[in-house]
């Protein structure tokens, strides 16, 4: 029996060709053009699902991955696909799945007339792929058009609603959500006439028990997407960015990835007073100069990646990492206050976890002070002493290895001369028995020399500690990068409960095991 394997998939975009459609025409296709002596099962049957081809590389498919794998594992002999095309996106791509399933020795059969097994199906392949490509141009362009027709028209073009509104069914045109513009009056007037920040509106809103559409947390970028929309204006504006495919390749140049980037596109369509405003023109242009004004001023950064604990420093309380924080002020240069804060915390507000700011530089000094302790507990003279003791009896344990692996040398040269002492059947199991010594004293003598160069490497990690101790007074604490690179060498991770309590610290030398 010849088992073959069934690839579905159903892109983001393109929901109406089911999956379960695809393997009832495919299994249709295999009964109507194989012989019996061809099977499959649900074991064979390979799907991805809201996976889009355009944007996504073979690897970030799982069964697509699944399937080249056990393709090279040799779990099937056939693969089915509903069209060659529907492999992926683009010739590039389906070329090299093409070119992985035949050197596994698959063939590759299509409902739409491909099999890798006839000459001419080269030639179907490239021009099925060239008119696919053209044909997804052709749709995109209809659709686009499409979409600025109905934004010129003041009707909404796009899936996703704006919170705040609804579409109506009939003309297609937003009409007001009265509780969600509730919301958005009350974040406009936040930011606008109390000067409150977005991550203070997005906590307050959550502390409140208020969801966005999709009944999720409100978070920072949320209100600054609603802040940034003239939608709420009365006005329906389409195509102020495109979405632009970029490809990026390895060294071996492998596409290992596909990003989605946006760029402006210059000719947006504008509809004005298409649909009844949330906020007046007026306090709408006044949160767009707020928000020029706190991007252009030196405020509030987060330096996430900087800091010397960032990334080995975590809550105790919810386990999220802390993140860095440093707060300067424009008006006085010498401002600078650093400080670590829980990422929980910082995202979602005091609703998810209470974890006050804990002082930057305080920390730092004491963490160093551990530190330093831990090197002078790891380094003391007992664990040298101790260390010496070992690696000397492990050296006597390898040279009585080596005499016992002589010894059993000699004697197998002996044996081998006195053969004719001994029957044949006698003499290979003497030989036999010999050799298996010989196999479990190399065994002992290699697992020695491993100990050895563990032991070995223990003392060079205790010379590198010692260095780090005696040079101890010469680390400035102030630079910033020095202590960074000193911390994450040493240490794995921190857990501190609040600015008093640091409830774990867990190194990473460990010089006793």
């Amino acid at each position: 029996m010849i088992p073959v394997a069934i690839y579905a998939r159903v892109s983001t975009d393109q929901q109406g060709d089911s999956i379960e459609h695809q393997i009832s025409l495919m299994k249709d296709y295999m009964s109507r053009n194989f012989t019996s002596d061809y099977y499959t099962n649900e074991s064979f049957i390979y799907v991805d699902e809201g996976y889009s081809g355009y944007y996504t590389t073979i690897l970030e498919r799982p069964a697509m991955k699944q399937l080249l794998e056990d393709a090279k594992s040799g779990k099937f002999k056939v693969v089915l696909f509903k069209e060659i095309t529907r492999m992926g996106r683009d010739e590039e791509e389906n070329l090299k799945i093409v070119r992985i399933l035949e050197a596994s020795g698959v063939r590759i059969k299509s409902n739409d007339g491909y099999d890798s097994e006839r000459p001419e199906s080269k030639l179907l392949f490239k021009i099925s792929n060239f008119m696919a490509e053209v044909e997804s141009e052709r749709i995109s362009s209809r659709v686009s058009a499409g979409f600025r027709e109905k934004a010129r028209s003041g009707k909404w073009p796009a899936s996703k609603i704006p919170f705040g509104y609804v579409r109506n069914a009939d003309t297609h045109r937003l009409e007001i959500d009265d509780v969600q513009a509730e919301v958005v009056r009350m974040i406009f007037n936040l930011y606008v006439n109390d000067r409150i920040g977005t991550l203070t509106i997005a906590n307050r809103l959550n502390e409140m028990g208020y969801k966005t559409a999709n009944n999720n947390r409100f978070q920072q970028a949320t209100i600054r997407k609603i802040l940034e929309n003239p939608v709420y204006t009365g006005d329906v504006v389409y195509g102020t960015k495109r979405a632009k495919l970029e490809r990026v390749y390895d060294s071996n140049q492998n596409l290992v990835k596909k990003n989605r980037k946006y760029v402006e596109t210059g000719n947006p369509v504008i509809a004005k007073d298409a649909h009844p405003a949330i906020i007046d023109r007026t306090t709408f242009l006044k949160a767009q100069e707020i928000m020029k004004e706190r991007q252009a001023r030196v405020g509030q950064t987060s330096n996430r990646a900087k800091y010397p604990l960032s990334g080995i420093l975590y809550c105790a309380k919810c386990g999220a990492g802390m993140v860095s924080i440093r707060s300067t002020k424009p008006y006085n240069e010498k401002y600078n206050y650093r400080y670590y804060k829980c990422g929980r915390n910082h995202k979602y507000g005091n609703t998810v976890c209470v974890h006050d700011p804990v002082p930057a530089q305080n920390l730092e000094r004491t963490i160093f002070e551990l530190l330093m302790n831990e090197l002078k507990k790891s380094t003391k003279q007992s664990f040298r002493s101790r260390n010496k003791t070992k690696s000397n009896a492990l050296e006597a344990k390898l040279q009585a290895l080596q005499e016992q692996r002589k010894k059993l040398q000699k004697k197998q040269v002996n044996i081998a001369a006195s053969s004719d002492l001994f029957d044949a059947e006698a003499f290979r199991e003497v030989l036999s028995g010999l050799k298996s010594q010989m196999k479990t004293v190399d065994q002992q003598i290699e697992t020695a020399r491993k100990q050895m160069e563990e032991n070995e490497k223990a003392e060079n990690r205790v010379y590198t500690l010692n260095e780090v101790l005696d040079n101890r007074h010469n680390i400035d604490l102030n630079d910033i990068q020095a202590l960074r690179a000193l911390f994450h060498r040493l240490i794995e991770r921190i857990d501190i409960y609040d600015k008093t309590r640091i409830m774990n610290v867990k190194f990473k030398f460990d010089l006793y095991n």
